[in-house]
Parts: structure tokens; sequence; C-alpha cells
């Protein structure tokens, strides 16, 4: 049995509509990660470069969550990029010179990942982050007597911590 050629040519269409949608985001995430991690300094103009990445790959997996048609199986590690190189200007001081409520939504807006492991909040994901731990993978990397050197973690917190890498590295 043969395929109807006018519902191909209207499948592919529409890919190639959705491909286009895609396309301009895709290079926004692109150039401006580029220009991050291109410039010698990390100053407002690279948090504003990479304010412009983490939109355009919102947009993009925004993008991919309405189309079945389309996978995006590396967002989340390119998002896990953005995250990292995020924690680097962080590091590096782009963020001192913010206003409270500015640096606090960008800790929120690159720590998020961290709070997808159980016994993660906001607040201790963001003094993990602060500390130089951007996602769960640089997290479970630190052996166990790591988590005493981060600034700001209660005796229940670490005890939480441990015990959510335990049981996940348990499960696996």
């Amino acid at each position: 049995m043969h395929d109807d050629p006018t519902r191909e040519l209207a499948e592919r269409e529409l890919r190639h509509a959705i491909a286009l949608e895609y396309r301009e985001p895709a290079r926004r995430a692109r150039r401006a990660l580029l220009r991050v991690m291109a410039t010698d300094t990390h100053d407002r103009e690279a948090l504003a470069e990479l304010e412009i990445a983490d939109q355009a790959l919102a947009e993009l997996a925004s993008l991919a969550s309405r189309h079945d048609l389309v996978a995006l199986p590396m967002l989340p590690a390119i998002r896990r990029g953005a995250d990292r190189l995020a924690c680097q200007l962080y590091q590096d001081g782009a963020c001192d010179d913010l206003d409270e409520d500015a640096h606090e939504a960008f800790l929120n807006r690159h720590a998020r990942s961290l709070t997808e492991l159980d016994g993660i909040g906001p607040v201790t994901a963001r003094r993990l982050f602060a500390h130089g731990i951007a996602d769960l993978e640089q997290l479970r990397a630190l052996g166990p007597d790591a988590l005493d050197e981060v600034t700001g973690l209660g005796g229940a917190t670490l005890a939480r911590l441990r015990e959510s890498l335990a049981a996940e590295a348990k499960a696996k």
C-alpha cells in the first residue's frame, strides 16, 4: 500500500514550518552564548548576552513542548552548559554590582536545575550555585565531605542532601 503523496507533502511542509520557527531562537541562543564565551571581561554585557541566550533557550523549550514532530534531545545539555557558564561568570564577579533583586533572580534562574534533587529548595540551590556548583552532575561528582565546605548549609540540610544523594546512587 502506498502512502498518500498529498499527506506526505503536507507533513513535509509542516515539518519545514516548524523548523523555521526553531531557527531564529536557536541562532539567538548560539550567538549570545558564543559572545559570552568569547569575552575576556565578565561584566554586565556578558550577563546581558547570557540573558538573551536564556530567553532563546526557554523559547526553544516552549516550542519543543508544543510540537511532537520535532525533538530537541540536546536542549537539556545546552541549558546545563549555559548554567555552568553562568556559574563561572558568577564566580568571576560578574554579579557583584547587581542590585539584590537582580542578583537573586540570576541565582534563581541558573540554579533551578539543582532543585530537581529531593531535599534541595531554592535557598539551598542558590547557596550551592554561589559555591560553584551549577547542576546535579557537578553535585554528584563531589564527595559527601565536600558539602561541608559550602557556606550557609546547616546540619539538617547537609544530612538531607547526603541522604538524597545516597538514595539516588543506590537506586541506580
